[in-house]
C-alpha cells in the first residue's frame, strides 16, 4: 500500500558549487571520526511486486499525520536557510578568513540590493578551524552541514549563531569520486527535513548523516553522482552516474556498485551512463530504464551532469552534458519493478539547451538552468516541458559590478533556487568564479517571455532588469 503525506509549499534550501574541469584531488586532516554501517542496497528483498504510479504521491490520506516541508530541488552545493528574519546562503569558499583558517560565507540574499549595481550582503563568516576548505553546503533552519571534495572533513554549523559546532572527518573507508569536470570526496549535500538528515554524495553512493548527533548512520551504495537532486517531499534522491570506475577506495579498487546497472534486454552489459532512484527511507536503489530513449542503454543521455526534481509535480530533469539536451522525466507515473530493480517514467527531451546545472523551483515549477564557466543561463517552463514542447529563455548574465564578464562556477555547480523572503517571488542563484558576487534572478519576469516549440535570447536590458548582484565580500 502506499505510503502518502502530506506538505506545505516550503522551500527550504537549494543546492550547488565548485570549480571547472579537473580531475578529483585529494586531501585530509581534521579531528574526530566517523563511524557507519552499509547498506544492502541493491538486494530486492521479498518483495518482488510492480508498483505503477511510484510508492509515494505525496496527497495527503486518512490517518499520516506526517508532514513533509517542501525544499527547492536542486543540483549540487550551498543551502539556503531562512532563520531569525533573515534568509542566508552558506557560500563556502577558498579564501582563508583573518586567522588563516578556511571560512564559509553567511551571505543575506534577502538584501533588497540595487540591481546590476551591486550591495554589500556578508552578515558574517564561519571559521572553520583548519585550512581545508568546504565546497558544498546543504541545511535546514537547525543546522547547516559543510563538506569538500578535496578534505575528508565535514563540518556542522549553528544558522541562528553562525558559529561551528563540530567537525568530523570521514573513516579510512571513504574513496574519491572522479568525473570530467571535478569529483572528490563529497560532491553534494542535500537534506531530509522530517529526520534531519543531511545526504551527502559520496565516493561509492549516499552518507546519511543525523545531524542531530553529528554522526554518519549509514551509507546507501550506488554508483557516485557528480550533482544530484532530491525530492525532499517524497524520499527519492536522484542521482546521474558516470565513470563509477574512476572513482577509488583508499586500497585503489574500484565501488561494487560499478557493475549493478544493466541495460535492458539481454545483452547483459553493464550500464556506464545512466540514473539512479533511490528511496532515502528503504535504502532501495533503482536503475532508470527507457526502452524509447534516444538511446535505451544510455536513458538520459552521455554523462549526465547534474538532475533537478520538483517535489510538488514529481517532474526532474537531467542535464546530458555529452549530448547536449534535457531530460525530462515524470516520476508521478512511475512504474518500479521490485524484482529487477528498475523503475521506468514517461521521458520528454529538450534540444538545443546545452547547460548542465540545473535548479527547480518548486512552487512555479521554473526550471533554471546555467553553464559551467559560461554567463549563459536558461529557464523551462518545466509542466509545458513535460508536454514535449521545444520552448524554453536562454540569455548571457550582465557584467558584474566594474564590469568583467560573468562567468558560472564548474562543479558542483554553483546555482540554487528559492523563494523569495522579499516578496515571495521565484528567485534563483548563481556565483561568478570571483566568489565575490552572488547572482539573485528573477525567474517569473524571464520565464514569461518562453513561446511554444521556440528558443527566446532574454536582451541584456530585460537581463539586467531581473538580476540583484550581492557582494559575498563586504558586510552588509
Amino acid at each position: 500500500m502506499n505510503r502518502r503525506r502530506t506538505y506545505p509549499l516550503l522551500t527550504v534550501f537549494g543546492l550547488a558549487i565548485v570549480a571547472a574541469c579537473s580531475s578529483k584531488s585529494s586531501g585530509g586532516g581534521g579531528d574526530g571520526g566517523a563511524m557507519f554501517t552499509t547498506d544492502a542496497s541493491f538486494d530486492t528483498g521479498g518483495d518482488t511486486s510492480v508498483s505503477d504510479g511510484g510508492p509515494k504521491d505525496g496527497t495527503a490520506s486518512d490517518g499520516d499525520a506526517a508532514v513533509t516541508p517542501i525544499s527547492a530541488g536542486s543540483t549540487g552545493a550551498f543551502g539556503i536557510v531562512t532563520v531569525g528574519g533573515k534568509q542566508k546562503l552558506y557560500l563556502p569558499t577558498t579564501t582563508a578568513g583573518d586567522g588563516g583558517d578556511a571560512v564559509v560565507a553567511v551571505v543575506d540574499v534577502g538584501v533588497a540590493g540595487h540591481g546590476v549595481a551591486g550591495a554589500p550582503a556578508l552578515i558574517t563568516s564561519v571559521d572553520l578551524g583548519t585550512t581545508n576548505y568546504a565546497t558544498t553546503t546543504g541545511g535546514d533552519p537547525t543546522m547547516v552541514v559543510a563538506a569538500s571534495i578535496a578534505a575528508n572533513d565535514v563540518w556542522f554549523i549553528n544558522p541562528v549563531t553562525d558559529t561551528l559546532v563540530k567537525h568530523i572527518t570521514l573513516d579510512g573507508t571513504f574513496g574519491t569520486s572522479s568525473f570530467s569536470g571535478g569529483g572528490g570526496y563529497v560532491t553534494g549535500i542535500a537534506i531530509e527535513p522530517v529526520s534531519h538528515t543531511a545526504i551527502l554524495s559520496v565516493w561509492n553512493g549516499f552518507a546519511l548523516v543525523d545531524m542531530a548527533t553529528q554522526t554518519i548512520t549509514k551509507v546507501i551504495v550506488a554508483p557516485p553522482s557528480e550533482n544530484f537532486g532530491f525530492d525532499s517531499a517524497h524520499g527519492y534522491i536522484y542521482a546521474p552516474y558516470y565513470s563509477c570506475t574512476s572513482a577509488t577506495a583508499p586500497d585503489g579498487g574500484t565501488s561494487a556498485a560499478c557493475g549493478v546497472p544493466m541495460t535492458p534486454g539481454d545483452a547483459n552489459m553493464v550500464m556506464t551512463d545512466g540514473l539512479s532512484v533511490i528511496d532515502v527511507a528503504t535504502g532501495k536503489v533503482f536503475n532508470y530504464e527507457d526502452p524509447n530513449a534516444l538511446d535505451p542503454n544510455n536513458p538520459v543521455g552521455s554523462e549526465p551532469d547534474s538532475a533537478g526534481a520538483d517535489p510538488t509535480s514529481q517532474i526532474v530533469m537531467v542535464p546530458s552534458e555529452g549530448n547536449g539536451y534535457q531530460n525530462v522525466i515524470d516520476f508521478s507515473k512511475a512504474t518500479f519493478d521490485m524484482a529487477t530493480m528498475t523503475v521506468t517514467a514517461p521521458h520528454q527531451v529538450v534540444q538545443g539547451v546545452a547547460l548542465e546545472g540545473v535548479a527547480i523551483e518548486p512552487n512555479s515549477h521554473i526550471a533554471f538552468l546555467e553553464g559551467e564557466g559560461s554567463p549563459n543561463i536558461a529557464f523551462i517552463n518545466l509542466p509545458s516541458a513535460n508536454t514535449g514542447n521545444q520552448g524554453w529563455v536562454g540569455g548571457a548574465m550582465p557584467n558584474v559590478p566594474g564590469g568583467a564578464n560573468f562567468s558560472n562556477l564548474g562543479d558542483p555547480h554553483g546555482i540554487a533556487v528559492t523563494t523569495s523572503i522579499i516578496n515571495g517571488k521565484a528567485v534563483g542563484f548563481v556565483v561568478d568564479n570571483s566568489w565575490q558576487w552572488v547572482a539573485r534572478v528573477d525567474l517569473g519576469s524571464l520565464a514569461t517571455l518562453e513561446q511554444a516549440d521556440a528558443s527566446v535570447t532574454a536582451g541584456t536590458t530585460q537581463l539586467q532588469a531581473a538580476v540583484t548582484y550581492l557582494d559575498a565580500t563586504t558586510i552588509e
